[in-house]
């Protein structure tokens, strides 16, 4: 994974740029290697940041292939990555969601309200203020071909881990109607926030956090702006949602001591994946990704043909 990125973000964009810029240096009335020539480089960096497209999702594709080979395979040995594909369900009984009430494995919820963000001399905008949110996971197994293996997710990462496909806002899905606002508020009625503040939301606003862990996998937090006001009509409810026996891919790292999967010591490096849909969605993904490979490549080349018919 570490080679990965350093592929990604550095060796691909720099040879991608290298390689075009001593390509194109040979135009007439070339050849020359000049560092800056304007008639080289900017085309180059267009060219260059094409075939870096390309190269960057065909690593991502071999990655891909090769998690659903590991999960063909389905081979669990300590401290490697595994790849397991099938249901999600509750080891006990499954968490209900505090905006929709749907049965899930694991949800997060944000209560805003639009506020008037103009000052003088600047012209009148709104933007969302979240005066709650809360994130919660219950223990959970993925149900394999062959054997059922425990989530062993993080909370750091639920914030990705619950961002699925199909799922087009950044805050969630608006649950709308009055219904779920007084579900929210039977929710977070029951929290006992405290008075002190320990926590900040966003504009930097202080707020009152309560959470626990109990281990990887099961945990909950919930966070209230301290001038929060109570959920009124006006307000937006948002909801991400894990629902129990739905498919994923899931990659990571085993543990054989707690038979699960999770992150690797460094979770950047080695991530905890979920895949929404399993082995079919990521085979569409590939499919997705293998067409912008070769859109790139035809840009690319594109740029080249452009370049030398003295066009760029």
């Amino acid at each position: 994974m570490a080679i990965s990125l350093v592929l990604r973000l550095l060796v691909f964009p720099l040879g991608s740029f290298a390689f075009f810029y001593a390509l194109f240096s040979l135009r007439a009335p070339y050849p020359t290697f000049v560092f800056g020539t304007p008639e080289a480089f900017w085309p180059a960096m267009i060219a260059g940041a094409f075939l870096w497209l390309a190269l960057n999702k065909w690593l991502l594709i071999r990655r891909m292939r090769a998690e659903l080979e590991t999960a063909r395979k389905f081979r669990l040995e300590d401290g490697k990555r595994t790849v397991v594909s099938g249901r999600l369900k509750a080891k006990d009984a499954p968490l209900e969601s505090p905006c929709s009430g749907k049965r899930c494995v694991a949800y997060r919820y944000q209560v805003a309200h639009s506020a008037n963000t103009g000052t003088i001399g600047d012209s009148a905008g709104r933007r969302l203020m979240i005066d709650f949110r809360g994130y919660a996971m219950t223990p959970t197994v993925i149900q394999g071909a062959a054997k059922s293996v425990a989530l062993l997710a993080e909370p750091e990462q639920i914030e990705l881990l619950i961002l699925k496909p199909g799922v087009n806002a950044l805050n969630g899905e608006i649950i709308e109607g009055e219904a779920a606002r007084d579900r929210v508020r039977r929710y977070l009625g029951e929290i006992d926030f405290g008075d002190e503040s320990n926590a900040r939301i966003n504009a930097g606003r202080e707020a009152m956090e309560k959470e626990s862990y109990l281990a990887a996998g099961n945990f909950r937090k919930d966070t209230k702006a301290k001038d929060a006001k109570t959920i009124t009509p006006d307000s937006i409810v948002f909801e991400t949602l894990i629902e129990e026996r739905e498919t994923f891919l899931v990659s990571g790292i085993y543990s054989a001591e707690k038979n699960g999967i999770g992150p690797g010591a460094n979770s950047t490096l080695e991530p905890l994946r979920l895949v929404q849909g399993g082995d079919a969605a990521q085979k569409a993904a590939i499919a997705g990704k293998r067409k912008t490979v070769m859109v790139g490549l035809g840009l690319a080349t594109l740029t080249a043909a452009a370049h030398f018919a003295g066009l760029l």
